[in-house]
């Protein structure tokens, strides 16, 4: 009788404790990948025909998901696009007053230059990363055999990461 106690006991024990464990895992996950603007995220994928997963994975990896971010080089928004990219694309989709750190524009943008660069890249979305961070003449050097550099390797390594991550997302919406 006293055996057949400690055993539930126990099994109590380790149910909380695993209950627990997985409540601390899901906001720690939360917490490193957040789903900001997932609305505008899905509404700019779409339009583009691209993976949501991939188009959120992008987003973290450049801006943490910070509409008002910008780096050394002067990439700026969500999606850190180049001011002459982001102006190039904004003709190309017919934006009136198309603004770098809106969110909606960001993502459009983004969105448009991610998809035209997987159309160039044969739909390797893979060196379409490389080329979303690194131009597209330095990731064909890299496909051709090129060192990559080792800021655009670590980009692409986290890209992939969060894919991963916002893909298991993507499938519980």
């Amino acid at each position: 009788m006293e055996k057949s106690r400690i055993i539930k006991k126990i099994c109590a024990a380790l149910f909380m404790f695993i209950a627990v464990a997985t409540v601390v895992a899901a906001v720690t996950l939360c917490a490193v990948f957040p789903n900001k603007y997932a609305n505008e995220i899905n509404t700019a994928a779409d339009e583009f025909g691209l993976n949501r997963a991939l188009v959120r994975s992008v987003v973290w990896a450049e801006s943490k998901f910070n509409a008002k971010a910008t780096s050394e080089k002067g990439a700026a928004g969500l999606m850190q696009i180049m001011p002459d990219t982001f102006d190039d694309c904004a003709n190309a989709l017919r934006m009136k007053n198309a603004d770098i750190y809106d969110r909606n524009d960001n993502l459009r943008c983004g969105c448009y230059y991610l998809s035209l660069l997987i159309d160039k890249f044969d739909g390797d979305e893979r060196a379409a990363i490389m080329a979303f961070n690194a131009g597209e003449v330095n990731a064909r050097k890299f496909l051709s055999g090129s060192e990559v550099f080792p800021e655009t390797a670590k980009y692409v390594k986290s890209v992939v990461a969060a894919r991963r991550v916002y893909g298991v997302f993507d499938r519980a919406e």
